[in-house]
Order: C-alpha cells, then sequence, then structure tokens
C-alpha cells in the first residue's frame, strides 16, 4: 500500500488555474493508462536480476483480491488478508482460506474464512486459528466445526488507532521468546484487554503480547507497514522511506533506573552516502503528491527471508517491497559492533532483485513459505495512493478502486530445483511432540516456526526430553537456540545445560543463552557460579554477546555486585551501544552522573536556528518567494544555508539530527513543493511530526514531540536539545498545538537568491558540503 510520505504529505493549495489544467489532465492520464494485465502476462513482465531464480503464481483472482498479508497454518492452509475495503469502501475487508495445493505449488481450493473486518492487514496462526490486526481491534477468529468458515470470533485487545486506513497497527510476527510481535502502524492509540481497563498507549511505539495470557508490552520504535525478526529474534523495524533499521535492544531497561535520561535504542542500518535511490523499469505513476519516484517512497513489507529455496546466499537477507516503483528491494545485513549495516543486494549493477514492467505490480509483503520459497502479497490494482493524501479538490476526480476485484500470490525460487509446498505439511493432529521437537532442526525457518508454536501450545512434557537433547547436540545453532528457550518456557532446563549453552562455540547461542538466563534470575537469585560465567562473557569476543551479558548483570539485586560489573564493562569497552547497556543497570548512579556517563552520540546536536518573528500569513510568505523557483541557485552557498537552518532537525547522507523527517528521497521533489515545506510547514502535519505542549506540575511548559510515551513516562523531542524524559506524575497537561514542531519563518534574513541556493542543493543535495 502506498505510504505516507516522511517529508510530510502536503495537501498543496492549488490555484484556480492550477486545479483546472489538473483536472483537464486527468482524464487523458485515464485514457493512456496501462490496463490491467492476465496473470500470465503480468508474470512476463518480471525481471529478476539473479537468472538462477524464477517466479510463479500461487493464486489470482478471483480466488484472492487485494492480498495485503500472507501466513500458513500447520497444514499448509494459506490465510490471506485481503483490504478489499481499501482505501474507502464499505463492505468490509476479508480473510480467505486457500487449499488444496497441487505438485507446482497452486492453490485449488478458495473460501471465505472471514468477512466484515475493519480493514484487516496481517494474519497469524494461534491454537487451531488466526490472529487478525483489524484496528481498533484485535481479533480471534477460528473454524470450530470444520466446514473451513470461522464461527468463533474473539476481540482479545482493542483500542488501536483508527486512522488512515494503510497506517493502522499490522505486521504480527511471532517471536522465539514466545511473545507476538506488531507494528504501530503510525496511527498510535490507547490499547486494553477486553474485559481490563488497564491503558498501553501506543503513542511513538511498537507492541508485543502472548494471546494465552493477555499480557501487552509496548516497544521502542513506530514501525509503518511490516516489520521482520531474524532467526534470532533481533527486531528491525519499516519505514516507507527507511529500508531498514534495527532495536539493538529493548528500551524497557532504561525502566530498571528512573533517573535514567532519555536515549535512543533504534539503529539506523544505511550505510553513509547511500541516498536511497531506486532503478525501476517502470515509467513514473501518476501520482497527486509530488512525491520522490526515484528514490524510497512507498516501502512496505519488510521481511527476513529465512527459508531454503533461494539459495544460501539469500538467507538472512532483508526485502521489503516499493510498492509505487513496481519492485523488490534486499538488503544484505552484515555486523556492525552489535548492530548491522544493510548495504545493497544488487547496487553495482544498478538493478533490483525483482522489478516488473506492470504498473499495477503493487507488492506489499512477504513471507517465507512451507517451502522455503519467498512469497509475494501483490495488491493489483491501478492506485495504491489514499484519497486523503490528495488536494480535497481533486479526489472526486480519480476512480481510487479501479482494479479493486483483482490481486495476486507469487513465489520466488531456484530455478533448478522447484519446491513441492505439498509435501512440507506437518499434519498436526497425526505428528508427536517428540517428532515436532526434532521438526527444529529443518532447514527452513516456517517449519521450525510452525513445530515451535505447536510445541508452546501443548506443553507437552513427552518433548522435554528430545528439546534437552537438541540444545545439547544439534547441528544448528538455530535449533539449539529454539530448544534452550522452549525448555526455559516449560520451566525444565537443567542448570548444567544453561551453564553449558553460556559456552557454546556459537556467538549467537551464547546470546539467546545469556536471555535466558536472564529470564530465570528475575525469577530466583542467580547461582555464585553463573553470575561468574555471566560476568566473564562480558569480554566475549562477540559484541552482541557482550552487550547482552551486560544487559543481563543488571538484573542482579546485590548493589554491589551489580555496580562493580558495570563499572567493569565501562572501563573496558569503547563501543557506545554496550556501554550504553551497561548503564542501564545502574541503579545508584544519579540522573547527573549518568548523563556524564552517557556515550557521546555519532551526531552531536546543533542549535537550533535563531528566528526573527513570522509573517502569520504563510500563503503571502510562499508568493513573495515564488520568484525564486525561476532563479538558478548555487549549491555550495544552498548547502551552507541548509547547514545553519535545517541540520538541527534533519538528517541527511550522514548529517544532522534525527528530529524531523529524513531527508533521504528529498532530491526528486519539485522545487515548488520544496518551496512550500519550507516556508509553509503546517500547512499539512502528520500525527508524527505534530508538536505537543507539555505542562509540568512546576510550572515549566515546553514544546515538542513525542519521542515516545509508556506507562511511566513521556520523552519529548527538541531541536538543538537532547530526548529528555518526563515521568507521568509531573506532567500536569498534554496539548497539542495544531502545528508542525518546524516552525514559521525560516525565510528571516533569506533573500530570493538564498532560496533558490537553497532549493538547488535540496535537489541535488551533496554531503561534502556540509559542515562536519
Amino acid at each position: 500500500m502506498k505510504q505516507v510520505p516522511s517529508s510530510r504529505a502536503r495537501a498543496i493549495r492549488w490555484s484556480s488555474v492550477g486545479l483546472a489544467v489538473a483536472l483537464d489532465f486527468l482524464p487523458l492520464c485515464g485514457a493512456a493508462a496501462v490496463a490491467p494485465r492476465s496473470a500470465g502476462e503480468e508474470r512476463m513482465s518480471f525481471q529478476l536480476a539473479d537468472t538462477t531464480l524464477t517466479i510463479q503464481l500461487v493464486a489470482a483472482e478471483p480466488d484472492v483480491i487485494s492480498p495485503v498479508a500472507l501466513a500458513w497454518g500447520a497444514n499448509a492452509e494459506l490465510y490471506v488478508a485481503e483490504m478489499r475495503d481499501y482505501p474507502n469502501a464499505t463492505e468490509g475487508g476479508t480473510i480467505r482460506l486457500l487449499t488444496g495445493l497441487d505438485s507446482n505449488g497452486r492453490y485449488q481450493k478458495s473460501r471465505l474464512f472471514a468477512d466484515r473486518l475493519h480493514f484487516p492487514n496481517s494474519v497469524l496462526p494461534w491454537n487451531g486459528g488466526v490472529l487478525v490486526t483489524a484496528a481498533p481491534d484485535l481479533v480471534f477468529l477460528k473454524d470450530n466445526d470444520g466446514d473451513g468458515v470461522a464461527d468463533e470470533r474473539r476481540v482479545l485487545f482493542t483500542g488501536f488507532g483508527t486512522g488512515n486506513q494503510q497506517l493502522r497497527a499490522n505486521g504480527l510476527q511471532w517471536g522465539p521468546d514466545g511473545w507476538v510481535y506488531g507494528a504501530n502502524g503510525r496511527s498510535d492509540g490507547a490499547v486494553h484487554r477486553v474485559g481490563d481497563t488497564n491503558l498501553y498507549s501506543l503513542r511513538g511505539r511498537d507492541f508485543r503480547f502472548r494471546p494465552w495470557t493477555g499480557e501487552f508490552e509496548t516497544l521502542a520504535g513506530r514501525s509503518q507497514f511490516g516489520l521482520a525478526l531474524d532467526d534470532w529474534g533481533h527486531r528491525f523495524l519499516s519505514w516507507n522511506t527507511i529500508p531498514i533499521r534495527h532495536e539493538v535492544f529493548p528500551d524497557g531497561y532504561f525502566a530498571r533506573n528512573p533517573n535514567f535520561p532519555a536515549a535512543e535504542v533504534i539503529a539506523d542500518l544505511m550505510p553513509p552516502g547511500d541516498a536511497g535511490q531506486i532503478f525501476p523499469l517502470t515509467p513514473p505513476p501518476l501520482v497527486f503528491n509530488n512525491e520522490s519516484s526515484s528514490h524510497f517512497n512507498a516501502l512496505a513489507g519488510l521481511t527476513i527471508y529465512r527459508g531454503d529455496a533461494l539459495g544460501f546466499a539469500y538467507t538472512g537477507n532483508a526485502f521489503v517491497g516499493e510498492s509505487l516503483r513496481n519492485l523488490v528491494h534486499r538488503r544484505i545485513l552484515d555486523p556492525n559492533g552489535p548492530t548491522f549495516w544493510a548495504s545493497r543486494g544488487e547496487n553495482e549493477a544498478q538493478v533490483e532483485f525483482l522489478r516488473s514492467r506492470d504498473p499495477w505490480f503493487h507488492l506489499v509483503n512477504f513471507a517465507t513459505g512451507p517451502d522455503g520459497a519467498l512469497y509475494i502479497a501483490d495488491f493489483y490494482r491501478q492506485f495504491v495512493e489514499h484519497p486523503d493524501f490528495v488536494p480535497r479538490e481533486m479526489r472526486a476526480a480519480i476512480s481510487w478502486r479501479t482494479g479493486g476485484e483483482r490481486g495476486r500470490i507469487w513465489r520466488v525460487y531456484r530455478r533448478e530445483q522447484q519446491p513441492h509446498p505439498a509435501q512440507a505439511v506437518l499434519r498436526p493432529a497425526q505428528v508427536s511432540s517428540r517428532s515436532l521437537a526434532q521438526l527444529l532442526d529443518h532447514p527452513n525457518a516456517w517449519q521450525r516456526d510452525t513445530a515451535f508454536r505447536l510445541l508452546l501450545e501443548r506443553r507437552d512434557s513427552a518433548a522435554f526430553e528430545p528439546l534437552q537433547r537438541l540444545a545439547q547436540s544439534a547441528r544448528r545453532p538455530v535449533t539449539r537456540a529454539l530448544s534452550l528457550r522452549l525448555l526455559a518456557l516449560f520451566g525444565a532446563l537443567p542448570a548444567r545445560m544453561e551453564l553449558s549453552a553460556l559456552a557454546d562455540s556459537d556467538a549467537q547461542v551464547r546470546e539467546t543463552a545469556l536471555q535466558v538466563t536472564e529470564f530465570r534470575m528475575a525469577a530466583a537469585p542467580p547461582a555464585e557460579n553463573l553470575v561468574n560465567v555471566v560476568t566473564q562473557l562480558t569480554a566475549d569476543p562477540s559484541d552482541r554477546v557482550r552487550l547482552q551479558a551486560a544487559l543481563t548483570l543488571g538484573t542482579l539485586e546485590d548493589d554491589v555486585t551489580r555496580e562493580a560489573a558495570v563499572n567493569r564493562v565501562l572501563e573496558r569497552e569503547t563501543n557506545r551501544w554496550i556501554r550504553l547497556a551497561a548503564l542501564t543497570g545502574s541503579r545508584t548512579r544519579t540522573r547527573e552522573q549518568l548523563i556524564q556517563l552517557l556515550p557521546a552520540s555519532p551526531h552531536p546536536l546543533r542549535p537550533a536556528p535563531i528566528l526573527a518573528p513570522a509573517d502569520p500569513d504563510r500563503l503571502r510568505v510562499v508568493e513573495q518567494y515564488a520568484p525564486a523557483l525561476k532563479l538558478t541557485g548555487d549549491l555550495k552557498r544552498g548547502a551552507a544555508t541548509f547547514g545553519k537552518l535545517c541540520l538541527a532537525c534533519h538528517y541527511l547522507q550522514g548529517h544532522g539530527q534525527r528530529v524531523g523527517p529524513y531527508l533521504s528521497g528529498i532530491a526528486s521533489r519539485p522545487a515548488e513543493a520544496l518551496l512550500i515545506d519550507v516556508l509553509d510547514p503546517s500547512r499539512q502535519v502528520v500525527p508524527e511530526y505534530a508538536a505537543y505542549e507539555v505542562q509540568l506540575k512546576s510550572g515549566e511548559t515546553m514544546i515538542g514531540l513525542f519521542a515516545s510515551e509508556t506507562d511511566t513516562r513521556i520523552t519529548l523531542r527538541r531541536p538543538g536539545s537532547p530526548d529528555e524524559n518526563f515521568p507521568r506524575t509531573q506532567v500536569q497537561a498534554l496539548r497539542p498545538t495544531g502545528k508542525s514542531l518546524m516552525p514559521d519563518g525560516l525565510e528571516s534574513g533569506l533573500t530570493q537568491a538564498d532560496l533558490a541556493d537553497l532549493l538547488a542543493f535540496l535537489q541535488r543535495p551533496d554531503g561534502s558540503l556540509l559542515p562536519p
């Protein structure tokens, strides 16, 4: 689905002449538009960068319509979330059930599993049924009488934000820790379990929950459409203009010390100098927002591929769909200390993993299938742009649902070895718990994940002995790690086995063992030998192990032992993430002491510009500076102006701050749109960049953005200042200002020629010209 541009999708105030021209132009565009193609014709439009791979149709209309998410039950039956009601219809969304696989991987039977859902956008198997996000609700659906139709429908949680239909909670994924993870979507909300009055604010937060207990927690980050977990449970976040970010460690660790200052735990994985350019085969589409079409713009469906049907080189790679430009983009994750760099998968040849010449190919989501292939949800229709982000005067002139009766699902695999989904069926009713345990050693993650989930649901003691054997001797490190986690969740992990896992030859198993140890330490005081082993791991060769050891030691209740461990880490470590992790465990240091010890940010603060009082008539200001559009600007002078006015809030090519939107795709925005961006920033404000006024009980008042909000604290973000935490008990009132945090009056002291210079730089940004 088309995502909101991070540089604010502004409804440009059209002049009467401009609107008339635009409306006259639309019918011509419709006449010249490419007609929809059959599934076979669409397949002929595909181009894979790797010619050893091939793409095959799995399902198409009328068997599947408007698919946005895919998930398989244990019998390889495919549940499809169909957002038939997108963008603004009233008949409701559906969950489709596809069964009857043939030897070629095509589903022969399609059945309506559930209907009358509010824009369903993710689906996940659990307990013989499926969990579905359909804001404001998270629903459980189950077929109890075996007719292929859900006769049980229960709302488990409610209160998810019901903002724009493409920006709602989504992305449900099982984690290897037994939690279900979800993406915020950018509509926030105040969530509660049905029957419980406790509210959980999703403002600026993602979430996770345990469906069998009703536990619910919020997490750092605000993922947009899709999120991803790798084999080890590392969480990766999505955004429409940023292909992938990483939660280095959970920010819940900060709560161990109420004095802890605000700190960021989300790492941007884009390598320095990577501007996010894409290489489509289709011409720029008809859009209505003057957005970038040559850079990341409408990314959706982030996934970490964990199958075995593409080949070893692709396992662990990140895939994301550029839904507006009809291509699949790939990133290779390489270690960067305890986090990663995400480099382009096909950078050298300026191609993409998968491209299409069909402008109706809108890939919005991915999944690793039972056969190990990469599956693609193709939201096949003419428009994916949402009318909410189109000038109001033009909305009625567009048939937004053209092609809304279509949809396809594809799978990609190695040409020389076609996988057979029909042979990859678990048949759980016929599989013993001991056999399920053996499936944890399968090379394809779907098989491992499904066996893990079924074992978690069964809690059968017959699995304990084979799990203990696997935890000690399985050939695959991921198998040893999954077995450890299950045994810990079941309370069946012997102490000797825990110690053995902490000394495992694989660093990622040692990291998992530390997390298991921490889980057990929270329940009972650890033995001295266990504390000694964890302490020794703060000197482990692996950055991830050292980071987790520092976090785990912070759970110790004995102040002397814990603070001594923190000090040893701080004396030894230079990595800023590991130092930050260690400091989360310090509970005796004051806020001022912690601030002095916090590692320096790689992006030092820059002072916010000092502006003269602004003219409140922003339309008049725009018109006053419009002649700048006809001038030729100087790039070097424009960079100096950008450095002075913009770097305190914006991040560009390794420079600046992450207060306002990233400017990764700024280069291809038209000058007319940039002029309004700069001079009238509050013309249309998306929620995450709306300014709030925070009034404290002390009488102090501040204005900023919500970086995040939890049950106990609010984190405010402002230009020129570090993020600041406020205990909720100190807050008297919160009020939206109705304006962008980006101030009016940036034109202060600028001539039309100065603005022309700034616009020139924004259209051809060069980080080498910016101040260091």
